[in-house]
């Protein structure tokens, strides 16, 4: 509660279902102890709440009325009990399915702050996978309607929250060709929508050759063992990281000349 005496309008509702669901459980409790064939349970609480309603920064706060204040308004409550498949069916479902996935109150306030998070929480989209999807379904232009965010915004959000992160950079022989060698990036968001990012090294391209979200196999070429590497699904927030896995490249084949002129390579014959 404020110095004005105003409290959150959900802060009040959860109040009373705290002290709803404490009087219910002692009933319970009071039937199982004393043996009771029938008891009371609570159905349904009808009150009138003469309070001043405000608005606060997106937030309704109310502030109950004195009996000296004229003109209150009267807010109608009702509080009934419901059966668990009403929750199920009618509950926002507030748990994340994926456990990768990440909130959109994660990003911190440089991405979006709190007023734009609790705009888009309004509509529902609590989650990086839920603009996304409103992405891939075209609507992300409603959505910058409805919450009046820019669609500009809400697409860079998107790009930065699902650019590719990489954990682990390894190298491993090629078996096909022990003269070459692979990459091996583990990280994560290294899909999108099915397809692996854009790899370059050194400013060259480099050919994805295996792609997972968790896991991509790149084939470099010889020089391409070192340097700076950078990952994209779009040119708006690219990851660009320096490796160096030049240690393991394979000894280059060094030329011998014998005294009549004929070459060999090292371990090799004319």
């Amino acid at each position: 509660m404020t110095g004005n005496g105003s409290i959150a309008l959900e802060d009040f509702i959860q109040a009373v279902q705290l002290q709803l669901d404490t009087a219910q459980t002692r009933m319970s409790l009071k039937a199982q102890n004393d043996r009771l064939p029938l008891t009371f349970a609570i159905r349904d609480i009808a009150m009138d709440l003469k309070a001043h309603v405000e608005l606060d920064d997106g937030e309704i706060r109310i502030r109950p009325a004195g009996p000296q204040d004229k003109d209150p308004t009267v807010l109608k409550l009702t509080f009934t009990a419901i059966t668990r498949p009403m929750i199920e069916e009618n509950a926002v479902q507030l748990a994340i399915d994926n456990k990768d996935d990440v909130l959109l109150s994660s990003l911190g306030d440089d991405e979006l702050d709190q007023d734009e998070r609790r705009r888009l929480e309004g509509i529902g989209v609590r989650t990086v996978s839920k603009l996304n999807e409103i992405r891939k379904q075209g609507l992300g232009g409603s959505v910058g309607r409805i919450t009046r965010l820019p669609i500009d915004k809400l697409e860079s959000v998107l790009s930065r929250a699902t650019r590719p992160l990489v954990d682990d950079v390894s190298s491993e022989p090629d078996g096909a060709d022990e003269l070459r060698q692979r990459l091996r990036i583990k990280g994560r968001n290294l899909l999108r929508d099915g397809t692996p990012p854009r790899v370059s090294i050194a400013g060259r391209p480099v050919n994805v050759v295996h792609a997972s979200d968790t896991e991509i196999v790149l084939a470099p070429d010889i020089d391409q063992l070192a340097g700076q590497m950078s990952l994209s699904h779009d040119s708006k927030a690219p990851t660009e990281l320096w490796f160096d896995q030049s240690h393991a490249a394979p000894p280059l084949m060094q030329p011998v000349i014998e005294g009549n002129g004929a070459l060999y390579g090292n371990g090799g014959h004319a």
